[in-house]
């Protein structure tokens, strides 16, 4: 039976590692890591494991790091970790079934990337509802799913390129090997984090990526990878724009460049640009969820409604009832006339994900539409105590005050001021309604004397 062994960098990985080995012990028969600087018990919990220690000092290059893991392994083929991921439980059983096969170099390998809200999204994958197959993302309410190459043949020509996002695959078609599909997945737990470590990592990615296409400027992913950090992270459309250009030029082909192109044109307003960028992506796989999407909000924007319903429906069928594309596709049914079905999209988007304001936020718009101010005003004041910011808190208000509800509008704006004593329009809002409260209750008590004295006089 072909040998296998484990392969990692890690640096102060002691809060997470033990799960990763463990997840990996019972079919690997060497594991070799890389420690590229830890000042906690990392290496004393990976030698528990019997693990050969290789001591790389860290030169802000994945690719070298990678390969310093790999130089030490002796066994036939290698599997590549992160110590903040495991193996999923099947893996066992499934993983020597493919391995005798001499074109296959390595193993196309899907990872689950565990996220913190429905709304988030990989690349060019839209999250998918969490099954919860692993007790550690019992919390995550959602997971995207990428590939890569972990699983691949030692061999002196097989190692890892690139500064950051380092791949093995260029290797292996160098080598005239083939790609197959792995039959397991691994668990991915890094986009759980949060506060400042997330943020420093963003800045660090950037500076790196930057560093990448410097050193491979003809190199197009270097240059998607790269704008898509500037736009998601940084929100620097300008910066996304240039590098998504310098991208297409060297790989007009490039499909994942037209699509981000079409976000960045989505949201610069330009969406007759956005739709030929988008004519430009036919791939038929996982991504084209995406796809579709961005081109239903281009044709929505145009007005150009059943076009995008026809669109969000496609996406739907790809990704399934994914709550941020399924409120799109019940809005514009609602705007379109079909009402019921709109509706029951919308209020299934909002219950499946309550915490995302865009669901929620279109419910509201879409009971305006249809004059159910009642409605809306309830659906915006829950959005206000969700998603507490000044405007949500003024625009629950403004509702209950288009319904002449003054008394839940002046309770409404207490409650943003407790929240933001600071928001001078909540203030001065809060002072408008109170006044208009003061002359309505005045006016009802002068109306009641004159009432009352009309009666004494007629009696």
């Amino acid at each position: 039976m072909p040998t296998i062994g484990l392969s990692m960098i890690v640096k102060n990985e002691a809060h997470t590692i033990r799960a990763c080995l463990e997840s990996a012990r019972d079919f690997v028969g060497q594991i070799v890591i890389a420690d590229t600087g830890s000042t906690d018990n990392t290496c004393d919990i990976a030698r528990e494991f019997a693990a050969t220690i290789v001591s790389f000092p860290w030169e802000h290059h994945y690719a070298n790091a990678r390969n310093a893991a790999l130089k030490p392994v002796d066994t036939d083929w290698v599997l590549v970790l992160d110590a903040d991921e495991e193996l999923d439980h099947n893996t066992a059983r499934n993983i020597h079934s493919s391995l005798n096969n001499p074109t296959i170099g390595g193993f196309s390998t899907p990872i689950r990337n565990y996220v913190k809200s429905r709304s988030n999204r990989g690349w060019d994958r839209i999250a998918v509802e969490n099954d919860f197959r692993h007790e550690r993302a019992k919390s995550a309410p959602a997971y995207f799913v990428h590939e890569n190459c972990r699983f691949f043949r030692r061999r002196p020509d097989i190692f890892f390129t690139g500064r950051v996002h380092e791949l093995v695959e260029p290797q292996i078609a160098a080598a005239s090997l083939q790609l197959g599909k792995a039959n397991f997945f691994i668990h991915h737990f890094g986009h759980l984090e949060t506060g400042a470590d997330k943020s420093n990592k963003g800045t660090y990615y950037r500076d790196l990526l930057r560093q990448k296409v410097e050193e491979e400027p003809n190199n197009p992913a270097g240059w998607v990878h790269l704008a898509l950090q500037e736009y998601e992270v940084f929100h620097n459309q300008t910066e996304a724009l240039g590098c998504l250009q310098r991208a297409l030029q060297l790989e007009p082909r490039a499909a994942e460049a037209w699509l981000f192109l079409a976000m960045i044109y989505v949201d610069s307003g330009m969406f007759q640009e956005a739709l030929a960028a988008l004519e430009r992506d036919t791939r038929n796989d996982a991504g084209a969820g995406l796809r579709e999407q961005v081109r239903g909000d281009a044709l929505h924007s145009l007005n150009r409604l059943e076009e995008s319903r026809a669109a969000y429906r496609r996406a739907i069928k790809i990704v399934g009832r994914e709550p941020l594309v399924e409120s799109k596709l019940g809005y514009v049914e609602v705007k379109l006339g079909y009402r019921d079905s709109g509706f029951a999209k919308l209020l299934h988007a909002a219950e499946k994900a309550p915490a995302m304001f865009a669901a929620q936020d279109r419910l509201m718009k879409a009971y305006i539409v249809v004059g159910r101010l009642k409605e809306a005003a309830a659906t915006a004041e829950k959005v206000a105590q969700a998603l507490k910011h000044p405007k949500t808190y003024m625009r629950a208000a403004s509702l209950y005050a288009a319904l002449h509800e003054n008394g839940q509008c002046i309770e409404i704006l207490r409650q943003g001021l407790a929240e933001f004593p600071d928001s001078a329009d909540l203030r001065q809002a809060f002072a408008e309604a109170s006044r208009e409260e003061a002359a309505t209750t005045q006016f009802s008590s002068s109306s009641n004397v004159a009432k009352a004295t009309a009666g004494s006089i007629s009696s």
